[in-house]
This record gives structure tokens, sequence and C-alpha cells, in this order.
């Protein structure tokens, strides 16, 4: 079966679930009609288009979770499309130059060796599907020739899977499978990647079941504040890798909105650990611009900090005034409010928020889910088409 077919059927059983799970039994039967509209037009460039009509008139009024189940069923047809979408037929840059990386042939790189992992693992029996990409962006920030405008330190995979996927402390059949490709694909572009990986980060749910895991192999030069590995880190709690990076940029924003005496924060937070809490704001944040759009003076100000990176960031004074500058300029305030608003549907304090039980929920809200993604294809479409 090809993975157009195997993402089709799996798509079509869980619209139907769905449905079955959350909607009035009058609306059962309308899974199988949308699954139908999708499987006769499968290349439409937005499948979402070809059952708008239909989801909105019968499944606006039915709530699930903070929305509803317009939302869930618009979310599983991005995934779908992501899924079956084929990567461009082109020429693609060398993947170094000068330890400079070109981010659309490292995004070709990664979806190529998922994509051959994934048939790997059909043929033993498990099936999955590997959505792929980079955690954050700061890093990955390039000139209009496609290369990072520094040099690597860090390449950071991010991996979502079907929950289904076989998964323990020591890896399992996704790792046994990646990563001797990987490992093969880097060293074709002049990066040889030793043996010496280590399983770090397990992520458990309450039960005590393994939700995520990272492989990673550390360059000799490695240190807490000098960071350099490369890792791959997969998620069977969530299906795409931008729920990976929602969740971890909601923790931030949580703790950056709700942190009140900032003198603490800078006692009792090492200088390192705060230049990762404001790289790790900048990297993420960038995955909400489908979602919030930068006043002016932030977006002066991110170019200010982007440039900073490049070295005078590790100056304590400087570090500290660019923390203080993000604070005062309600940047994250703002975005705090930003997603409330698309998840809750209400205006800046409107009410109080219950993070956790109405924000960060498991799964995620769709209605945030899906402007994120969509926004994400189209950066990394518009970064992959850089050239030299």
């Amino acid at each position: 079966m090809t993975r157009v077919a195997r993402a089709l059927q799996h798509f079509r059983t869980t619209i139907q679930r769905l449905l079955q799970a959350s909607a009035p039994s009058a609306l059962h039967l309308l899974g199988g009609v949308i699954a139908d509209a999708v499987e006769a037009a499968p290349d439409t460039p937005d499948l979402w288009q070809l059952v708008r009509p239909q989801c909105e008139d019968y499944l606006r009024k039915v709530r699930y979770g903070s929305g509803t189940l317009t939302h869930a069923v618009e979310w599983e047809l991005v995934k779908l499309q992501a899924r079956i979408k084929p990567e461009p037929d082109t020429t693609w840059p060398p993947l170094f130059r000068d330890k400079h990386v070109h981010i659309g042939s490292l995004i070709h790189l990664w979806r190529g060796v998922a994509r051959e992992t994934e048939g790997r693992l059909a043929a033993q029996g498990i099936e999955t599907f590997l959505d792929i990409g980079p955690w954050g962006g700061f890093n990955f920030v390039v000139n209009q020739d496609g290369y990072t405008r520094m040099k690597f330190a860090r390449l950071t995979l991010g991996v979502g899977s079907l929950p289904t996927t076989p998964l323990e402390e020591g890896g399992g059949p996704f790792f046994n499978t990646f990563i001797p490709l990987y490992k093969a694909r880097l060293a074709q572009e002049g990066l040889v990647v030793p043996e010496e990986w280590q399983y770090k980060n397990p992520k458990r749910d309450a039960s005590g079941r393994l939700l995520e895991i990272s492989n990673i192999y550390y360059f000799p030069w490695h240190t807490y504040d000098n960071r350099a590995f490369v890792k791959v880190r997969l998620s069977r709690e969530f299906e795409t890798y931008e729920e990976i990076m929602v969740w971890d940029f909601l923790e931030l924003l949580a703790r950056l909105y709700y942190t009140t005496d900032w003198a603490a924060y800078r006692q009792d937070t090492k200088d390192v650990d705060v230049r990762f809490d404001l790289q790790d704001f900048i990297s993420l944040s960038h995955i909400m611009e489908g979602v919030y759009q930068r006043a002016d003076k932030e977006e002066r100000l991110l170019q200010e900090i982007k440039e900073a990176f490049r070295g005078a960031i590790r100056e304590r004074a400087v570090l500290y005034d660019y923390l203080d500058r993000v604070v005062k300029s309600k940047w994250v305030e703002n975005l705090f409010w930003a997603v409330a608003g698309v998840v809750l549907g209400i205006r800046k304090f409107e009410r109080t928020v219950s993070f956790g039980p109405e924000i960060q929920t498991s799964p995620l809200p769709p209605q945030l889910l899906i402007p994120v993604k969509r926004y994400m294809q189209a950066y990394h479409e518009k970064i992959g088409a850089f050239r030299p």
C-alpha cells in the first residue's frame, strides 16, 4: 500500500471514530461522506475547502473541547494534506557550506529519511506517519541564499508520530531504522557523526506510559554554556512536530507570563539559563506568526536581539538589558492574550484564564494548531525555495 493510500485510509478511520465519539448519532454517517469527498479528489490544493460547507452546516455547533467539531475535522484534514503532499521535484544545494546550513536542503533530507523509515516500518507491520521538522526557528534564520546566518551548533529535529508507534527507553524500531539512515545521509553531506548517541529526556504520562524520548549525539566541545549536539526527538503523544513546539512554547509562555518578581527570577536563574529562556522565546514565538502579528516595537526588538545573539548577548549587561526590554514591551503579555483569544474567543483581560485546563490541554486545541501548521508549512516552503 502506498503512503497516500495508507494516509487516506487512516483519515477515514480517524474521522469516523471522531464523529461517532463526539457527534449526535444523526451525524455519524457524515464521516464517510467527508472521507469519500477527500478520496475522490486527493490532489485538491486545500482539502478543507472540499468539505467546509458541510462541516460548517452540521458541525460548527457541536462542541469539541474549547472549540467545535468543525475545528477538529479541519485539523485532521490539515494533517492529511501534509502527509500526502509530494516533495518538490527540484535540485537541492549542498547541505553545508562552511558549517552554515541550507535549511531547505536540511528539511528535504529529514523528510526523505522519515519517509524511507516509514516504509521500512510498514514492511515490519508497524503503521505510523512521521511528521518532521526543525525545533524552533531562531537558529534557522536564513539569508536570501537559503543558508543560515550563523554556523550551526545544534541540529534539533522534532518528530511527531501516531500514538501506536512502538517506543521504549532504549529507543525501539523507529530509532533503530531512522538513525542509521540519518547518519548515512549526513555523512554524504560531509558531517560524520560517531556511534556515541545517548537516549535522554523520557517523558511519561500519569500511568507511566512512555510518550517521548530523544536520541542525542554530543559533540566533544559541548558544554552546558555552549551546547553543541545532533538531536532526534520522537513523540507519540503528538502526531505533528508543530504540536511538540506549541506545547514547549506554551510552557515557556506561561512561565514567563506568570513571573511577577523579575528581580527574584534574575537572582534564582543562572545567566546561561536566562539566555536560553530568551533564545527559546524568540525561537519558538515565530511559530505563532499565524496567530499573532508583532507590533512594530516588538519587531524592532526582535531584529536587535537576533544581531545580539551573534555574540554580544553573552555579556551580562547586554543579556539583562534585552530581558528587561522584552518584559517592558508587553511582548509576552500580548502573545499570551493572542493565544487565549484564538483558543477561547475572549478579548484581552476579559476574564481570568486557567492556562493549563483551558489552553495547554491534551489534546491541544485544534483551533490553535490549524493556523500554526498552515503558517509553518508556508514558511518552510518559502525558505526552502531560497537558492545561492
